[in-house]
């Protein structure tokens, strides 16, 4: 009997050995079906998925011979420059991992670095979310100070039309005192007296009001549009060209502006639109720091190279990108006395002296260039 029981005992280990290994293996088999396909796909350049194939070796298959270099891969994987979907977090944890099976040194100070470099790496994500929500926060500052801004425009040329309204009132009950104290001076020396509604006008309220009807009255000619805005500069022409070319394609009227400055050297600056009051080209700004251009700012040239006046667009267009595929930085701008005529022009310039750097060139090309404000 107690022979029987001891046979019956070793054949259970060996039944449990046996299936023990059987399990092993079938695991190991599991395990490399896994680990040749995320070779494959590491091989197509899929990343991604070759790092989650990586992972499942590494979470459900710890016993099998693959574990070690899945974890490894896994890490790797998640922080391939290639991988368009990286995640530095799960690259963290399976490098913290990986350092807890026995490496040799190598291995083991080949894993701290990438350790230390991830978690640099998180640590400057982290700085720059909080940038991104500083910057947020001041753009939404500046939205509310432009807001603020255009509110008192708009108060102060309301208290101006107040301001004037009561100046003429006060001019009239002016007019009408000098009236009556004419007409009791007359009275008093028998002379006969005038109407007060037909006072005459003494030659000092008629310049006086000379002077305010010129200081209210708008010219029709004196629209003018000095105001810019500068998105960037380059020392390269090739590059503000380019710069350029891509707001054009996006309906921006563009314009480079050549400027040598000293100490320096020759710089191209890239501006966009045209406006008549600082206030409308500080609202633009806002619309093209939305756009991702944050060093926007207004700028004021005040002249520009005139080429002559257009009431079609089909041969402005033609001359202007003409112009442009010759390298004149061309647009066109309402005519400030004629409404139904543009102007073509080219460039934008602080001083004159820059503006006639190209009126040369513009002559060889049968144009009849003259320097004109904005």
């Amino acid at each position: 009997m107690k022979i029987r029981n001891i046979i019956i005992i070793i054949l259970c280990l060996l039944m449990t050995s046996c299936l023990s290994q059987v399990q092993g293996l079938e695991s190991e088999l599991k395990a490399q079906d896994y680990m040749d396909r995320a070779a494959t796909l590491e091989n197509e350049g899929a990343y991604h998925q070759a790092a989650q194939e990586y992972a499942m070796v590494a979470e459900h298959y710890p016993s099998t011979g693959y574990h070690k270099l899945a974890v490894w891969k896994a890490a790797l994987l998640n922080i391939h420059p290639a991988n368009t979907e990286t995640n530095y977090a799960a690259a963290l944890s399976w490098l913290k991992a990986y350092l807890k099976f026995p490496l040799s040194p190598t291995e083991k100070e080949t894993a701290t670095l990438y350790v230390s470099m991830v978690e640099r790496i998180n640590g400057l994500q982290a700085e720059l979310s909080s940038m991104v929500e500083e910057n947020n926060r001041v753009m939404e500052i500046n939205r509310k100070q432009s807001s603020d801004l255009e509110s008192d425009t708009k108060r102060r040329k309301e208290l101006e039309a107040e301001l004037a309204h009561a100046w003429d009132e006060l001019q009239k009950m002016k007019a009408v005192d000098v009236k009556m104290h004419r007409s009791k001076v007359d009275k008093s020396l028998g002379k006969p007296t005038q109407s007060v509604q037909k006072a005459p006008i003494t030659k000092s309220d008629n310049v006086q009001t000379t002077l305010q009807t010129r200081q209210h009255a708008p010219r029709k000619d004196q629209v003018f549009h000095p105001y810019m805005i500068q998105v960037s500069s380059y020392k390269s022409k090739e590059d503000s060209i380019r710069e350029a070319m891509i707001l054009r394609d996006k309906g921006d009227s563009v314009c480079i502006s050549h400027a040598r400055i000293t100490g320096k050297g020759d710089w191209y600056r890239v501006l966009v639109g045209f406006y008549r009051t600082p206030e409308e080209a500080q609202k633009a700004v806002l619309e093209l720091k939305k756009r991702e251009y944050g060093q926007a700012f207004v700028v004021r040239p005040p002249f520009t190279v005139e080429l002559g006046f257009f009431s079609g667009d089909e041969k402005l267009n033609k001359l202007k990108a003409d112009l442009i595929s010759k390298g004149y930085s061309a647009y066109s701008l309402p005519n400030r006395a004629t409404k139904n005529k543009i102007r073509l022009l080219v460039g934008a310039f602080w001083n004159e002296k820059e503006a006639e750097t190209v009126i040369k060139d513009l002559k060889k090309e049968g144009f009849k260039p003259k320097v004109v404000r904005r």
